[in-house]
């Protein structure tokens, strides 16, 4: 009842507007609407009748009025029937919901009143209470857009709908309809794709669908294999992905069912007898494909494989093979035959043609090997491909003599060698071998000596006498008898310092060699290597070159990388090889394997000396182009060092501070850098080295020292006259001669001497003190820079034995007395003066000497300053044997020259006249003087 209110009210609504339409005179509604459907191509049509030309049509979805489609057709009328006929494909399957349609008439702008609905009901309605989907089971092509639908039945809920297994996004048609649209859908898997609705509490219904393809099958070729009927054979194509056997592809050629290709067991089908045009029709549900093609007989013959192949002649070099033919026919047919041997290391392919070849001799083959032989044939006129092969035929050759074998003398010294000889393969030895027998004679000797060794041996050791040169033949033995002789003279040694060697480096793991070409090389060239270094016996190569090359690519699977070889080139001639040029050369060089040895670092003063030794030659794998001398921090290595050239072992480090250092030594190849050897050193103070400083300077100290002295002793007259000059004697004036008696000493107005009392005493200054000169005579001229006699004249003073305060005491009176009662004039010659005011308190002061005509010494007083200071002794000494206190004076600067105050108790000159005082001299100054 629900559904049908709706309908109702359209009905009525229709009437409506038809009368509306008929009172105002618009154009007539169509009539006689009627609705037809093709569920399986979900195709609706539509029937009417008017006059008109243009329709507007509506289609809706029933139950919700949603709008399906809203469109202007231009129809035109069946001119039989006067019926309108148009028809819509729906993108739904139309059992999803209900469909409704009305039309009207439109004439441009002027338009009828819409024509009643009609209804083409769904699987939703009430009658169909129960779980649908659609569409079922359908086949589409990939790539193409579908909607599904799912119908919920009566009292279920709806959950989801899963499509491949993939939820989708659903939208909702009516009251129990459901829908999902899939775009660009992609084949279908091993079975089919699957669409499932479902609702909470499981699965509601489903759908299944097929994705693929059209036939693709291509390349329709027919021919004929008995020169009768015909086997035509195609390329399928894609998979289609139809697993439904009614979906998979059907075959006919020319009308005619293929059955074995409709079973899908092979794609060929047969024809009894050769038409000469073929079609192919490939069909299924989504597509169809059609092939054709056309030839004569002639020109498509495959034949068949030959049968009973035997071979009935087979010798050590070649062989007789027959075969016979399934088909007389091809007895009669000009064809080509192809027999392909595969034996030892060998694949040989031999072309035969005739008229019903049916036997060959087959040619090149080698003694004693294994050979399988297989045959195959085709038309020789219009030759269209190659017959089927027969099963492979074994063939085994028989033996013959083997080669001769490739041999090569090797010198390890000067007078020892090796001969050496190549396996032979199995293509030179012909037969297994037995052994090797080898033979050798000198000029000498008129005979040869023979050696046989085993299979298995490849060299044998020779000596050589110095008087002549030996010749080594060699030939291998198998059952089929012995080979030729091969013959070499032994070469002269010759040592590497013998020669002059070149470095060579390898290219994409070889070496490219080139040399002079040598004009007696009548028999070609000896390249040989070795590794460089190695004793006993080494692993010797060598390659043999034409007289007409000149250079080699050297290429073989015994060069290793980082291995020095040592190549040789020798001239091949009558005589013995000669050696033409060699390098030492690496395939590849490589970083070395081992590190310097034996580092030792040494301490030479500020310095370190480091010194190491040469990496051997096994462990460079690479020319040593030098070394890098570094420095270990705490976080990185500090180059101080590189040596470019790999024969210095020594580095010296300058210049460096106390401490600990440690240095890492690495050498390196045009690879990089070994790992390095590391050594550790702690610099500390060179005591040795400072004692030999000090010893030096000492010593050179010393010479200087004898130099100065041998110089001074040849220049002691100079130096005697510059730093001791002569002092003369005193000079005493008057008759010294009279008895001895208390002189009456009295002062001369001229006196350039006088007592000065001081009233205070110095108890710790005992000396004489001069007076500064306060007039001179009229009658006098002294210069103070000349050498004419000076007069002085002292006042001496008595002092007596009484203690220091009556001294005191009593010093005034004394020295009046003394004064009143004694007076003496002494005279000196040649009196110096110090050079400034300085000298008066230096070491070189004024020292007077005294002497005495005759008689003994007397007692000599002796006066101190009081002015004197340590730095300051030198002044004028008197020698006495006691020592009498004297008034201080403050200043005596200018008393040298002149007369001096002398207070004393005894007389200053000695009594005797003869008496002559004695000078204080040094080692020294004897020996500026000469004196012993």
């Amino acid at each position: 009842m629900q559904v049908w209110l709706p309908l109702a009210l359209l009905l009525s609504l229709g009437v409506t507007h038809s009368l509306g339409q008929n009172d105002l005179g618009e154009l007539p509604v169509p009539r006689g609407l009627t609705l037809q459907s093709n569920l399986p191509e979900q195709t609706l049509f539509l029937t009417w009748a008017s006059d008109s030309s243009h329709f507007d049509v509506e289609i809706f979805h029933t139950e919700l009025m949603n709008v399906v489609l809203n469109e202007t057709v231009a129809v035109q009328a069946n001119p039989s029937t006067g019926q309108h006929g148009w028809s819509w494909h729906s993108p739904l399957p139309l059992e999803c919901t209900s469909h409704s349609v009305h039309i009207r008439a439109r004439n441009q702008q002027t338009v009828s009143q819409w024509s009643p609905f009609q209804t083409i009901p769904g699987s939703d309605i009430p009658e169909k209470a129960g779980s649908q989907m659609f569409p079922q089971d359908k086949m589409v092509a990939v790539g193409s857009n579908m909607t599904f639908c799912c119908i919920v039945g009566e009292n279920k809920d709806f959950d989801r709908i899963l499509y491949k297994g993939q939820e989708m996004s659903a939208t909702r048609l009516s009251r129990r309809t459901y829908a999902i649209s899939v775009t660009n859908q992609p084949p279908s898997g091993n079975t089919s794709t699957n669409v499932v609705c479902s609702s909470q509490r499981g699965i509601l219904t489903g759908a299944v669908v097929f994705v693929g393809y059209p036939p693709g099958d291509e390349s329709l070729v027919c021919e004929t294999r008995d020169l009768t009927s015909a086997e035509c054979s195609w390329k399928k194509g894609r998979d289609t992905h139809l697993r439904k056997k009614l979906s998979r592809t059907n075959y006919t050629l020319n009308g005619r069912d293929c059955l074995e290709a409709n079973e899908g067991k092979i794609f060929r089908c047969n024809w009894t007898v050769w038409d000469g045009n073929w079609t192919l029709v490939a069909r299924n549900p989504l597509g169809t494909v059609q092939l054709t093609d056309s030839a004569r007989l002639t020109d498509r013959v495959h034949l068949l494989a030959p049968v009973n192949v035997t071979a009935v002649d087979v010798k050590a070099w070649n062989a007789t093979l027959q075969w016979s033919w399934s088909v007389a026919a091809y007895k009669k047919l000009d064809m080509i035959c192809q027999l392909r041997l595969t034996g030892h290391e060998q694949f040989i392919t031999h072309n035969y043609s005739s008229m019903g070849l049916s036997s060959v001799v087959l040619e090149g083959l080698w003694p004693d090997v294994d050979y399988t032989v297989s045959v195959c044939c085709g038309s020789l006129h219009s030759f269209w491909k190659w017959g089927d092969e027969n099963g492979p035929y074994r063939i085994h050759t028989k033996m013959d003599r083997p080669d001769s074998p490739d041999i090569w003398i090797w010198m390890d010294g000067e007078n020892t060698g090796h001969v050496l000889w190549k396996p032979l393969s199995v293509m030179e030895s012909h037969g297994a071998l037995d052994g090797y027998e080898v033979s050798h004679s000198t000029a000498e000797e008129d005979r040869w000596t023979t050696v046989s060794l085993p299979r298995d041996d490849f060299s044998y050791p020779i000596t050589l006498n110095n008087s002549s040169n030996i010749t080594i033949a060699v030939a291998a033995r198998n059952p089929a008898g012995l080979s030729q002789l091969s013959t070499m003279t032994a070469p002269v040694y010759r040592a590497d310092s013998q020669v002059s060697v070149s470095e060579l480096l390898g290219t994409d793991g070889g070496f490219n060699l080139s040399w002079q070409p040598y004009a007696n090389a009548s028999r070609g060239y000896v390249v040989e290597w070795v590794p460089s270094g190695c004793s006993d016996l080494c692993p010797v190569h060598w390659e043999k070159v034409p007289e007409s090359n000149s250079s080699i690519k050297v290429q073989s699977v015994s060069l290793e990388a980082g291995v020095r070889y040592t190549i040789s080139v020798y001239v091949l001639s009558a005589g013995a090889p000669v050696l033409l040029q060699r390098w030492h050369g690496y395939t590849q060089e490589m970083i070395p394997s081992q590190s310097v040895g034996e580092l030792s670092a040494n301490q030479v003063g500020p310095d370190v000396l480091l010194s190491w030794k040469a990496i051997a030659m096994e462990q460079q794998r690479g020319f040593i182009r030098g070394y890098t001398i570094y420095l270990a921090n705490a976080t990185r290595l500090e180059l101080i060092g590189n040596m470019s050239d790999p024969k210095v072992r020594l580095y010296r480090v300058r210049s460096l501070s106390l401490g600990s250092y440690k240095f890492i030594v690495k050498a390196y190849t045009s690879a990089g850098e070994d790992t390095g050897s590391t050594v550790a050193i702690k610099l500390e103070m060179d005591t040795d080295m400072l004692v030999v400083g000090i010893v030096v300077s000492l010593g050179a100290m010393f010479c200087c020292l004898i130099l100065i002295s041998i110089f001074c002793y040849k220049k002691r007259e100079w130096v005697n006259k510059a730093f001791y000059p002569k002092i003369p004697g005193p000079k005493v004036s008057g008759d010294w001669s009279s008895p001895q008696g208390p002189l009456d000493v009295k002062p001369s107005p001229h006196s350039l001497v006088h007592i000065e009392e001081t009233p205070e005493w110095e108890f710790r200054k005992k000396v004489l003190v001069p007076v500064p000169e306060e007039e001179e005579s009229e009658n006098e001229n002294i210069e103070a820079d000349t050498d004419e006699p000076t007069f002085l004249r002292y006042y001496n003073q008595v002092v007596g034995d009484s203690s220091h305060s009556n001294h005191i005491s009593d010093s005034s009176g004394s020295s009046a007395a003394s004064v009143g009662s004694t007076q003496t004039e002494i005279t000196y010659t040649g009196l110096q003066s110090p050079t400034s005011s300085q000298g008066a308190y230096g070491g070189g002061g004024y020292k007077p000497q005294m002497q005495s005509a005759a008689g003994p010494a007397e007692p000599q007083l002796e006066f101190v300053p009081d002015f004197q200071e340590e730095s300051l002794n030198m002044g004028y000494k008197p020698q006495c044997s006691r020592q009498f206190d004297s008034p201080d004076v403050g200043n005596i600067s200018g008393s040298l020259g002149s007369p001096t105050s002398v207070t004393s108790s005894q007389f200053l000159l000695p009594e005797s006249s003869e008496e002559k005082p004695q000078p204080s001299n040094t080692w020294f100054h004897n020996l500026l003087s000469g004196k012993s």
